[in-house]
């Protein structure tokens, strides 16, 4: 099983022909997918649509939504995701988390292997 710092996981993220690599912060309170620092945005390109987001201090606030897949290859797992930018952390949730074992070891690293 591969093992990553703690508390990141390493993974890929496709959206139409873009493709990059990327570390992404476990948040277990986040019930969605994966956000990624809005300046991916020109990177991506257009969105599939916007939607409004509730952040910490309780605004809205308007974020770009993309369609794509998120692709973990040590582990074989790769599924369909909606992918965020919005803020400036790139985030796993729980959409995503929840499909794999994660061991956080001792605060030192986080051990993965994808549920069958």
């Amino acid at each position: 099983m591969p093992t990553y710092e703690y508390p990141y996981i390493d993974l890929f993220f496709a959206v139409g022909n873009y493709k990059e690599k990327v570390r992404a912060y476990i948040d277990t309170g986040f019930e969605g997918y994966i956000v990624l620092p809005d300046d991916y945005i020109d990177r991506i390109g257009e969105p599939a649509f916007f939607a409004n987001w509730e952040v910490a201090d309780g605004a809205l606030v308007a974020a770009a939504e993309y369609i794509g897949n998120i692709t973990i290859p040590e582990i074989g797992f790769t599924t369909m995701a909606r992918i965020t930018c919005l803020g400036n952390e790139c985030l796993i949730g729980r959409a995503i988390i929840d499909h794999l074992r994660l061991t956080l070891d001792r605060g030192q690293q986080v051990i993965i292997d994808a549920l069958m």
